[in-house]
């Protein structure tokens, strides 16, 4: 009896199967053909016109502009009201011709802090690009504002599109955590609602909500993240370390910290879309902090430790801080502290300087970073703040110098301190020059500005010559002065009071507070 067959499928029905499929497919194709060649459309014209997005974090609207007309000379400045925070700087409206115009964005490094915006890296940016192309005349407009955090750059950058630029340059990031904010109702983004907010992007999809009547707010009341009773800030920086006791108002594990970074890397996305549609060129800077001659400015046992541990971590730390030991001693009782509490940044930096005494440079840079993240008073980028500017840049395809790599490169094992930097975060002269001529290698490499021709490097060097000639002493006299009182303020020891109810003053950490450092490095 022969063997049972199965059915079997006739002759050509898979490729009639296949055909239809196709059928289908190409259908399918055909009906969503004309909302592509739409989208296409309103991009390339650059349609439909809506306002930029509201901050979904916090309520700006108190915000001014920057600069303002002066009838006298017929040219904008940064109006008197702002020079609390900012310097002088002015340029003329409509723009002359054959000038390459330049805004330079930020906090206190991009002005040039602790001393001014004449040896400030924009000044070079703008030296190096006058000498590459000495038949133009160059244009670096310092708008960098003391203690302004990306939310307050975005706002200036919105500004300064209108006035021509031909690119805009941004240094934020270290600024963040310096007001306070509240982040009522916020909660992490999921995927489903970052897809969805990349829909919202779609120019079609924004047409229709013109049509609608809904173009009028793009991110208004509460936006796709959930993001409700947005914390109003003042017209004008309000940081807490302006006032008396400031340090006090840092507390390790504050819950207003957690969400930070994703509010920075909204604006870094905002100022990315901003500026392309504009048709203006973006470029950006990844912060650079001293890590090896900067200890944490606040240091706290972990609040969720138990009773045991607290008094143990206690016991290894006040013993790791005891005079005249060993350093392998020191070393033991840093270890067993942070077994127990391992975020603790001042146990993190002084097992760092142990590490680099030891010549164990790799192993110094990890504790060393750990220490600036978990800083409690984060006047330094951390890590986080830091890899947004870096991935903003390599998603959007954004030239990027990261003056971490840059500072550290030249730094003995990779250790950024004092060599570089006046303190936690300034370069100083020199820095600000290598920073400079670093963005201006950038602007070559990238197309933004013609690469120099002949010996272009002589010209640079005779531009310098002639630029630092003409400052005075007096101007860094003033610029020490001020580093004086620089210090004082990241130690919490402002002299503005706060309002009734505020927290009394706290001590900052001391020397005392660290295990000693080792005599040689």
């Amino acid at each position: 009896m022969p063997p049972a067959v199965g059915p079997t499928s006739p002759p050509g029905s898979s490729r009639r199967s296949l055909r239809r499929w196709c059928f289908r497919l190409l259908a399918v194709g055909l009906g969503i053909l004309p909302f592509v060649l739409l989208e296409f459309a309103l991009r390339a014209a650059g349609l439909p016109h809506l306002p930029p997005p509201a901050d979904p974090y916090v309520d700006l609207h108190h915000l001014r502009p920057l600069f303002e007309p002066n009838a006298a000379t017929g040219r904008m400045e940064i109006g008197a009201q702002r020079m609390d925070l900012f310097r002088p700087a002015a340029f003329a409206m409509p723009k002359p011709p054959n000038t390459f115009r330049v805004f330079a964005l930020g906090g206190s490094t991009t002005q040039g802090e602790p001393y001014s915006t004449e040896t400030a890296f924009p000044e070079w940016l703008r030296l190096n690009l006058q000498a590459a192309a000495d038949q133009r005349q160059v244009e670096v407009i310092n708008c960098g504002g003391l203690s302004y955090a990306s939310y307050r750059v975005l706002a200036i950058l919105r500004e300064v599109l209108a006035y021509a630029p031909d690119l805009i340059v941004v240094y934020t990031g270290q600024n963040e955590y310096l007001e306070y904010r509240t982040y009522a109702g916020y909660r992490q983004v999921s995927r489903w609602q970052e897809w969805l907010a990349h829909l919202a992007d779609l120019k079609t999809v924004q047409l229709a909500r013109s049509f609608a009547g809904q173009a009028a707010v793009r991110d208004g009341g509460e936006d796709s993240g959930g993001h409700r009773q947005r914390t109003v800030l003042q017209t004008e920086v309000d940081a807490l370390l302006d006032y008396q006791g400031g340090l006090a108002d840092y507390q390790r594990g504050a819950a207003w910290y957690g969400p930070i970074p994703d509010h920075f890397r909204w604006n870094l996305e905002q100022m990315v879309t901003a500026t392309r549609e504009a048709g203006v060129p973006l470029l950006l800077v990844r912060p650079v902090s001293n890590l090896l001659d900067c200890p944490p400015f606040k240091f706290e046992i972990a609040p969720n430790l138990t009773a045991q541990q607290r008094h143990d971590f206690e016991q290894q730390w006040d013993a790791a801080r005891r005079p005249a030991q060993s350093s392998d001693v020191t070393r033991d009782h840093l270890q067993q502290a942070l077994a127990i509490d391992p975020q603790h940044a001042g146990a993190l930096y002084a097992l760092g300087q142990l590490q680099v005494a030891a010549g164990e440079y790799a192993a110094a840079l990890e504790n060393l970073r750990a220490a600036k993240d978990n800083d409690v008073c984060p006047l330094r980028a951390p890590t986080a703040i830091c890899q947004a500017v870096s991935q903003v840049a390599r998603q959007h395809a954004i030239p990027l110098v990261d003056a971490e790599n840059l500072f550290a490169s030249r730094s003995p094992h990779g250790l950024v301190g004092n060599r570089w930097l006046v303190d936690h975060v300034h370069p100083n002269l020199e820095g600000h020059q290598l920073l400079g001529e670093a963005l201006a290698e950038c602007c070559f490499e990238h197309g933004l500005y013609p690469a120099p021709q002949g010996p272009w490097t002589e010209r640079r060097r005779e531009l310098y010559t002639t630029h630092l000639e003409g400052l005075s002493e007096a101007y860094f006299h003033r610029g020490k002065q001020r580093l004086e009182g620089l210090l004082l303020w990241t130690q919490g020891r402002a002299r503005k009071t706060k309002a009734a109810g505020g927290q009394p003053p706290q001590p900052p950490p001391t020397k005392q507070d660290l295990p000693a450092a080792p005599a040689n490095r």
